[in-house]
């Protein structure tokens, strides 16, 4: 029997059994991007949102813009974890990721002078400027409270060919303990990376 045919059954076997399998194998290794999306009130602005996954190692920025034609860059938010556990199962691939940073740059003027306000308008920091990022883990920046670095979140990721669809990353970061692990897709859809 080739031993590609062995490989499968014995994958195949595993994603049945739920039993953990590394990254690569999982198919979650790559570097995936979403098209622009329109967010804020009545889809008034834009975000793009990049992921790579390499062995351990997960990335992440979302770009923000002042148009939902993701038009005039306004922040960006960027994140860096490392996966700690992945299985599959169930058609779904089960992972948990761990905090190691999460940094906001502000990208204009604008948004600096509302960031720099008195309240709660700038993640509880002051200071902030153009192009100059400050880390928000464990900060409230409305209306996503992060995480503190070394947190564990638990999330699901489907994979469909070239699209894949995550359950919480990164809308949702109140999924601390497994019970909160989401049993079902965001609406994000991001596509494969050709060459990655």
């Amino acid at each position: 029997m080739p031993m590609f045919v062995l490989a499968g059954i014995v994958l195949a076997a595993m994603s049945a059994r739920g039993v953990e399998v590394p990254v690569k194998a999982a198919g979650l290794e790559g570097h995936w991007a979403s098209d622009c999306q329109p967010i804020g009130k009545n889809g008034r602005h834009g975000v793009a949102i990049q992921i790579t996954i390499k062995g351990e190692r997960m990335r992440a920025e979302a770009q923000m813009y002042a148009t939902n034609a993701c038009q005039t860059p306004t922040f960006k938010l960027s994140y860096r974890g490392s996966i700690v556990f992945q299985r599959l199962a169930d058609g779904s691939i089960v992972f948990d990721h761990m905090v190691r940073s999460i940094i906001l740059t502000p990208q204009a003027s604008d948004v600096v002078i509302q960031y720099n306000m008195e309240g709660d308008h700038g993640c509880g920091l002051q200071g902030w400027k153009i192009n100059v990022q400050k880390s928000v883990a464990g900060k409230t920046c409305y209306p996503f409270s992060f995480p503190i670095e070394g947190t564990t979140l638990h999330d699901v990721a489907w994979l469909n060919g070239d699209a894949l669809r995550l359950g919480a990353f990164p809308i949702l970061w109140s999924n601390t303990v497994s019970a909160k692990r989401p049993t079902k897709p965001s609406s994000t859809v991001y596509h494969k990376v050709i060459g990655s």
